[in-house]
């Protein structure tokens, strides 16, 4: 794995054909990993069980498991004691400091259409982010 998909870069892959086709091939060889917090937050916005169940099958096909670590809270502690330092600390939710620990953690670079990302790594320069659609 190389990538640690985020939700916002879910939503663009599935709205945007350029943004799919411009890494349609990362994740058929399956670089693209995705952890169960994304997976929690993606499936959140089904509107049925249906298509609750149509995503996570879409899900389990396009992207690898990347499991969360289990010292993420010791790590998301950490985080934001560093991120108030700087007055950043509002920049990124729970879920975007899961998907940044699991990223550290698995030496993974996040992907993204989302700035709380690039807050964050302004101020912890371990966590490597980059837009999906640049």
């Amino acid at each position: 794995m190389v990538f640690l998909i985020d939700t916002s870069a879910i939503w663009e892959l599935l709205r945007t054909p350029a943004a799919r086709e411009a890494w349609e091939q990362e994740i058929a060889s399956k670089t693209v990993g995705l952890c169960d917090a994304t997976r929690a937050e993606f499936l959140y916005s089904a509107r049925s069980p249906r298509e609750r169940d149509e995503l996570a099958d879409d899900l389990d096909l396009s992207f690898g498991h990347i499991p969360v670590p289990k010292r993420v809270w010791a790590w998301i502690e950490t985080a934001q004691y560093k991120l108030t330092q700087t007055g950043q600390h509002r920049s990124a939710d729970v879920v975007d400091l899961i998907v940044c620990a699991t990223a550290v953690h698995h030496d993974l670079t996040v992907l993204h259409v989302d700035n709380d990302y690039r807050a964050v790594a302004s101020v912890l320069p371990e966590v490597r982010q980059r837009d999906v659609r640049r």
